[in-house]
């Protein structure tokens, strides 16, 4: 079985070489399922994320949900990581180069939309190597997701403190010639 550090090049690689028609046609599809899903409807407050440019397009979750609080991770030091309200006109850049919300009020979510590269079936997930998820998640009761292409889903034996998410929303190939 291939390491985390092996998975993760090999994953990466994949996302940049990603169709933009397929990832379109499955980010489309994925999203569709997840606003209709009950846990998304029932959801008042919902964490997303600022997606970066090989992950799937959210620009419409933050568009769409007028009747929901949209909240975005910030990190803090000692790898911690607090959801603040999203506002797009009080962002900056962090060290890691992503959008966070400057405004440092801690807003518990009952949804959090999780980011990763690799999920097993299981729910558990690779994500980029920080554990600012892993660390949030491992006190947190609500309901959690994540929205992957198809060929994210890996088989990966899990360690002790990944933390797995409750539910995927998966693309699916498209097999038409």
């Amino acid at each position: 079985m291939e390491s985390k550090v092996e998975n993760r090049k090999k994953i990466l690689q994949m996302l940049k070489n990603f169709s933009d028609y397929e990832k379109e046609r499955q980010n489309k599809e994925v999203l569709e399922q997840l606003t209709a899903s009950s846990d998304w409807k029932s959801a008042k407050k919902i964490a997303l994320y600022m997606s970066m440019p090989i992950e799937f397009n959210l620009t419409e979750l933050f568009d769409q949900s007028d009747d929901k609080e949209i909240l975005i991770p910030k990190c803090l030091p000692q790898r911690q990581m607090i959801f603040a309200k999203y506002d797009k006109e009080n962002l900056v850049r962090s060290k890691f180069g992503l959008l966070e919300p400057k405004s440092d009020l801690a807003i518990e979510p009952d949804f959090i939309l999780v980011p990763g590269l690799i999920w097993n079936d299981e729910g558990h997930r690779i994500g980029f190597g920080g554990g600012y998820y892993d660390r949030y998640l491992a006190n947190f009761e609500g309901m959690t997701a994540s929205v992957l292409y198809d060929f994210q889903k890996m088989d990966f034996a899990a360690e002790a403190h990944d933390i797995a998410v409750k539910k995927l929303f998966i693309g699916r190939k498209n097999n038409e010639f």
